[in-house]
């Protein structure tokens, strides 16, 4: 008896609680973007792939990076750039003051 009950209330809940433009859209799952994660800072050169390491020094100086493998010379642009340079200065900054700090109090 519970089963007879329990298949014509899922019947009755398909049957009442879909509309029919809902059940004939498949339904769209956007992929999950891979990240890629690294403990070493930098870019892989689009050229050969090699690791390349960046700092925030060499960002806010705005020195080129150099592939030692390849060769390839990357350039900021800096104009394009400006706003998020000036987050790196800001970061920086906070990491130098922390480091003050750390040293000061013998942490």
């Amino acid at each position: 008896m519970a089963t007879l009950f329990s298949k014509i209330k899922s019947w009755f809940y398909i049957f009442f609680s879909r509309s029919k433009a809902v059940e004939e859209t498949p339904k769209m799952v956007e992929p999950t973007p891979a990240v890629e994660i690294s403990r070493t800072p930098g870019i892989n050169c689009p050229e050969c792939k090699t690791r390349l390491v960046v700092s925030i020094q060499h960002l806010i100086q705005y020195q080129p990076v150099v592939c030692y493998n390849c060769g390839l010379e990357l350039m900021i642009d800096q104009d394009k750039s400006q706003g998020a340079i000036e987050s790196l200065r800001k970061l920086q900054s906070g990491l130098d003051q922390a480091s003050k700090v750390r040293q000061e109090t013998g942490i």
